[in-house]
């Protein structure tokens, strides 16, 4: 394993939470990836490349259940995420975040917002799904989901890999950690990134969480054709030039 500095290879957390880290200058660029991604997707792979190149402190990291970290994803819950957000803030960064999300990244980075209030400076949000459990998945359920979710408690997410199994008990427990339900108290700069074509999470949710935040600095920048990864070349560079832009601002 490589032990030059801007080598981000994997390392843990406690055993528990994988990690790459470019050490860099400040602020520190926290990645907050989304639901079933893993911290080696393409977005998180250009701005440590951009990190390595231009000399950024940057940190990805995966949630228990997701990519090289352990854990069952049958006793994964929103919570545990949230900790695993909150440990490697507290064990392995100092000092001011720019804290960049995807997705169910967004409700991280939304909470991440209110516990540590005192360490975010700026934030930008790719397709931000704040709440998605109960606000955007349970509603679009189809009718056999929905009774195999009260018959048997769970029911098989598709789409991905495999079909992943949901379980009442997940939704039940997000239900703890919804972030839409009253203002969200954050005077820093936000971007916003979303993607007209995004049938994922739809583009009014983004402007529904931009209505939230608190902040007069927000900005909401939809993307005509653009789907939910927003991964392509072009995203890619406006990501990459979106951070850059912020950096400056979310010092000290």
């Amino acid at each position: 394993m490589s032990t030059e500095p801007n080598q981000d290879s994997t390392q843990f957390l406690n055993a528990s939470i994988a990690y790459r880290h470019v050490r860099g200058e400040g602020p520190t660029v926290l990645w907050l990836g989304g639901f079933k991604s893993d911290m080696t997707g393409s977005k998180a792979e250009a701005l440590a490349q951009t990190a390595r190149a231009e000399g950024w402190d940057f940190l990805r990291f995966d949630y228990a259940a997701h990519g090289e970290s352990p854990g069952r994803w049958e006793e994964a819950r929103v919570g545990q995420w949230r900790q695993n957000v909150l440990d490697v803030v507290d064990h392995l960064t100092a000092g001011p975040l720019l804290i960049i999300s995807s997705s169910m990244g967004g409700w991280m980075a939304s909470l991440l917002m209110r516990d540590r209030p005192e360490r975010v400076k700026a934030a930008v949000f790719i397709a931000p799904a704040p709440d998605f459990a109960t606000e955007l998945m349970l509603p679009s359920l189809s009718p056999e989901d929905r009774r195999s979710l009260e018959v048997s408690g769970f029911f098989h997410l598709r789409g991905y890999d495999y079909d992943v199994p949901m379980s009442q008990a997940f939704f039940d427990e997000a239900r703890d950690h919804r972030v839409l339900d009253q203002p969200l108290a954050f005077d820093g700069p936000v971007r916003i990134l979303h993607g007209l074509a995004d049938e994922v999470v739809p583009w009014p949710h983004g402007l529904r969480l931009a209505q939230h935040l608190s902040s007069k600095d927000v900005t909401l920048e939809l993307i005509k054709g653009g789907d939910h990864r927003l991964s392509g070349p072009a995203d890619l560079r406006r990501l990459v030039d979106t951070v850059r832009a912020l950096r400056p601002l979310a010092k000290p």
